[in-house]
């Protein structure tokens, strides 16, 4: 009886130290945190585009670039459950339309869409230098 018990005080501290590890590794690689090169594809239009996250505290902020677009900040950025999304302004005429994007993060790629006025525009890419990003340290 008394090595069950010593066996058992022993086994426990190395069963939560192993699921600690676990949940911290399980959490840094769903950080979004990092410059993503992305491409779309509107019905053959391919636009390669670079999404850059980042954290002051607890908030994300972000931007993309593109030759062909510019560069602008984004709104309502968030993260949750593996799920990126964000909105962005296209401007068609002169007139600013709405880009909204929702995509997902499984390690260093991530794969979504942007819904513009109904149509949905596939985006994939990946994390740049997956070596140096939050998500591999």
């Amino acid at each position: 009886m008394q090595l069950s018990s010593v066996r058992r005080q022993t086994l426990i501290p190395v069963f939560l130290a192993a699921f600690a590890l676990i949940f911290t590794i399980a959490a840094q690689a769903q950080n979004p945190v990092g410059v993503w090169n992305l491409q779309s594809d509107a019905q053959g239009q391919v636009t390669n585009f670079t999404l850059t996250i980042t954290k002051e505290g607890e908030v994300l902020k972000g931007k993309v670039a593109s030759e062909q677009y510019g560069n602008e900040d984004l709104k309502d950025l968030k993260f949750e459950n593996s799920t990126l999304t964000y909105t962005r302004n296209l401007d068609i005429g002169g007139q600013p339309v709405p880009m909204a994007f929702k995509g997902k993060i499984e390690g260093d790629k991530l794969t979504g869409a942007y819904n513009v006025q109904g149509l949905e525009i596939p985006v994939t890419g990946s994390r740049k230098n997956p070596a140096a990003s939050p998500a591999s340290k």
